[in-house]
């Protein structure tokens, strides 16, 4: 055996020893090597890999340390969507949403109400990651972002070593996602405050801002040095492992989880009745002060996999779990002032100003009092003294008012009978807790949609922030969404600090937003209940707006089709429809080339159409080479095909690339055109 062999061998005999003293040391919490030992075995594998790094692997431990600073972080479309979970706020909630979960499971299934039915963990205040496994190797990991789309964070996610870099399961499946919550421990967290106030750093606001940060950090390096920590709470597998392998309950996959190398939380519990699951959100509102990382609820699911899939999903939230938050920290401060905003639906929310306090790690010194029937319960008076706390821990709100602390003779706020804005009589249904501005041509109403419009999660236009937006509508130079496809550079130049550089980018950002896919221009159009999942949904089922207006208008019924969308929706989609200053937005937008219809569409011309390609329904299975598999999905639709998940009798042609799965013999069965990855890419050119 010549030297490098003997070197191969011995790397996979460190790796193998590195991996399991990481294994017993972060994720099982039992060390079973002396520091020393582990360091030199580590320092023995970098040497070898660096003499010999043909034979450095994507699972090395070495992977794990600081790499290359990186230019940006690119976006992942998550192949199974991370959903929100709906919240509850007291145990009355919770048999509320248990007793619904029940009347929509029909409880004479009995083979899916048995005892052990659901199953509590702790909701860890920390920041959900998806992660992706291909053959037993970590591919991807990815924030949660919007739900659909979140940044590739892979190269610092390998920097947790509470995250396995290779699975250790017996039985590798083809592929696996992991759904989890990265988080910085109390103790971690104080440390890293330490260094940063030795360093004269701005200190972190609390360990999920830390670690947020953390995870978006371009140094790997930095994100090695803070000891991120990782807990799994979620897993899918392809059908025929999860099928062979008797995964019927949550909790059984929970325990593969561990197989596989994953740290669960350890407080985790089946829940056999109601007095347990009641035991358990009370012991944990009352102990989560003695552990070492945050958590701010008790999530429930159920726990049987068939009882979930019969529940499903709403819009944003699947319907077999539900978060238990706890109440939130309060603290009482002094009102100084009262202001009345006016929103891009009109909707007129009272805020209030008060003397700074710190509050679940922040310091606040504004609060929402939410609508004209909280702010006339509160009663508020100047200079009285108020009881303040975060709502679910992000948006801070005025709870109550300590009338015994008033001044005597002190004057009560009025909530005002015209906008504040723009002068108009408000208005104000009695059905609805909002008092609106219904003047479409207010100031803060145009401000507003134009804000929205070019915001990140709509059209994206990099350099049009809140300050520009307000000395462009200063000047004049922009009143509604349309007006900004009129800036060239001579009404920019009028606008202070705004160099030729800032001004070419600005334009060139713009021009580019005209591109944009379909489904952000509708959610950018700010239509009332249309978030970004529904505007996707929608997108999907009407390819352009027209087709969305006349299905609309004409109570077909087509929107029912589309799952999440009710009355509530369909009414917000009437009313814009029915507006005039509506459509005519839409169509000055249209002049000056913005399309809302999707880009394929657009592209292809009768004499451009492929038989091979047009309205023919593809199916993709296994690992493919050449292209990511959206890229390959953007190109057949391109051609005019149609991509589907499943395989069924009408699909058109099966794309093959590696190590393909049970959707290769179905399509032989169904005697589906079978296409290898090279073939469909001679097809495509």
């Amino acid at each position: 055996m010549d030297l490098a062999e003997i070197n191969k061998n011995r790397i996979i005999e460190l790796k193998k020893l590195i991996d399991n003293a990481n294994y017993f040391y972060y994720t099982l919490d039992n060390p079973q090597l002396e520091d020393s030992l582990y360091d030199s075995l580590y320092k023995e594998l970098i040497a070898i890999e660096k003499e010999y790094p043909q034979f450095k692997t994507e699972d090395s431990p070495t992977n794990r340390l600081g790499g290359e600073i990186a230019k940006g972080f690119k976006k992942i479309t998550h192949s199974i969507p991370l959903y929100s979970l709906d919240n509850a706020f007291n145990i009355d909630d919770i048999k509320e949403w248990l007793s619904k979960v029940k009347r929509l499971l029909n409880e004479s299934q009995d083979e899916l109400m048995k005892e052990n039915f659901l199953v509590a963990e702790l909701k860890i205040d920390g920041n959900a990651i998806a992660l992706k496994y291909e053959n037993g190797l970590l591919k991807n990991a990815a924030t949660r972002g919007d739900g659909s789309e979140g940044e590739d964070i892979t190269n610092n996610v390998k920097r947790i070593k509470s995250i396995p870099l290779k699975l250790r399961c017996e039985k590798i499946p083809q592929w696996l996602e992991v759904r989890g919550e990265a988080f910085i421990s109390n103790k971690s967290f104080k440390l890293i405050n330490q260094h940063r106030e030795r360093n004269n750093e701005q200190l972190f606001a609390n360990p999920r801002n830390a670690c947020a940060g953390s995870l978006r950090q371009l140094d790997p390096k930095v994100v090695a040095q803070r000891n991120l920590d990782f807990f799994a709470y979620q897993v899918y597998l392809p059908d025929d492992y999860d099928i062979d392998n008797n995964y019927i309950d949550h909790w059984d996959r929970l325990e593969f989880l561990k197989e596989c190398g994953f740290k669960i939380n350890e407080y985790s519990s089946q829940i056999y009745n109601e007095f347990e699951l009641i035991n358990y959100c009370n012991l944990w509102e009352k102990k989560r002060q003695n552990i070492d990382f945050e958590t701010d609820g008790v999530v429930i699911k159920v726990n049987n996999i068939s009882a979930q899939n019969i529940l499903g999903f709403t819009q944003k939230a699947p319907r077999w779990a539900i978060a238990l938050k706890y109440p939130a920290e309060e603290v009482a401060t002094k009102i100084q002032s009262l202001d009345f905003q006016v929103g891009r639906s009109g909707n007129v929310t009272p805020v209030a100003n008060f003397d700074p306090v710190q509050l679940a790690g922040t310091t606040v010194s504004r609060a929402t009092l939410h609508n004209f029937d909280r702010f006339e319960q509160l009663d508020i008076h100047e200079f009285d003294t108020v009881v303040v706390r975060k709502a679910g821990e992000i948006i801070p709100e005025v709870v109550k008012v300590i009338k015994e602390l008033r001044i005597k003779q002190s004057n009560k706020f009025n909530f005002p009978n015209c906008c504040p804005t723009c002068g108009k009589e408000l208005f104000k249904n009695e059905s609805e807790a909002a008092t609106k501005c219904i003047n479409h041509v207010c100031p803060s109403i145009q401000k507003g949609a134009l804000k929205h419009w070019v915001s990140k999660s709509a059209m994206n236009i990099d350099g049009l922030g809140i300050k520009i937006i307000e000395q462009l509508f200063e000047a004049n130079l922009i009143k509604t969404v349309d007006d900004l496809y009129n800036l060239n550079i001579e009404k920019l130049n009028s606008i202070e600090r705004m160099g030729e550089k800032s001004i070419n980018n600005l334009l060139l950002a713009i021009e580019a937003s005209k591109k944009k896919s379909w489904h952000k221009k509708l959610y950018a159009l700010g239509i009332n209940h249309i978030g970004e999942v529904t505007a996707k949904s929608i997108s999907l089922k009407f390819k352009n707006i027209e087709l969305l207006k006349e299905a609309t208008l004409s109570k077909k019924d087509n929107l029912s089709e589309i799952n999440g969308i009710g009355l509530e929706i369909k009414d917000s989609l009437e009313n814009w429809f029915r507006n005039k200053d509506n459509l005519n937005l839409i169509k000055n937008l249209q002049n000056k080339g913005v399309e809302f219809k999707e880009e394929y569409i657009k592209k292809i011309a009768p004499e451009e159409i492929n038989a091979n390609f047009h309205e023919k329904e593809f199916v993709i299975t296994g690992t493919l080479k050449s292209y990511t598999r959206n890229t390959l999905i953007q190109k057949i639709e391109e051609k005019g095909g149609v991509v589907k998940s499943s395989l069924t009798k009408k699909t058109n042609y099966l794309i093959v690339g590696e190590k393909p799965g049970s959707k290769f013999d179905k399509a032989k069965e169904f005697k589906i055109n079978i296409l290898k990855e090279e073939d469909l890419i001679k097809l495509l050119n």
